[in-house]
């Protein structure tokens, strides 16, 4: 399939699937012509990696564990829940962050009304 069918199927645009592609995050496709010629692999691949950025991974993130699916031909589910797990703990620890923010904002505001009174 040409990179408009990989585009419909797996909802990324012609231009992010190159970008995955010059990241290494998807494998240099075989060509036909001009046309890059894309399976039905590399649709769940750039399926997942949009799945991975929609809950906060960047490509970076990503690109040691795509690497090593590249090389030893299978997906390292260890690393890939390491890497999971890391991610999860970045966001508890941001949204602790975010809590204790909001209860200074609420101290700030309930202060700011004492004053006014």
């Amino acid at each position: 399939m040409y990179i408009g069918k990989l585009a419909k199927l797996s909802g990324a645009t012609p231009k992010a699937i190159r970008l995955y592609e010059a990241m290494g995050l998807i494998p240099v496709p075989s060509r036909q012509g001009q046309y890059r010629v894309y399976s039905l692999k590399d649709v769940s691949l750039v399926h997942m990696i949009r799945r991975a950025q929609a809950v906060g991974f960047s490509l970076a993130e990503l690109k040691p564990l795509v690497a090593l699916k590249a090389k030893t031909n299978q997906l390292s589910i260890e690393e890939a829940n390491l890497l999971i797990a890391r991610k999860r703990e970045k966001l508890r620890n941001d949204m602790d962050k975010i809590m204790s923010q909001d209860q200074q904002l609420m101290a700030l505001h309930e202060e700011l009304n004492r004053i006014s009174e």
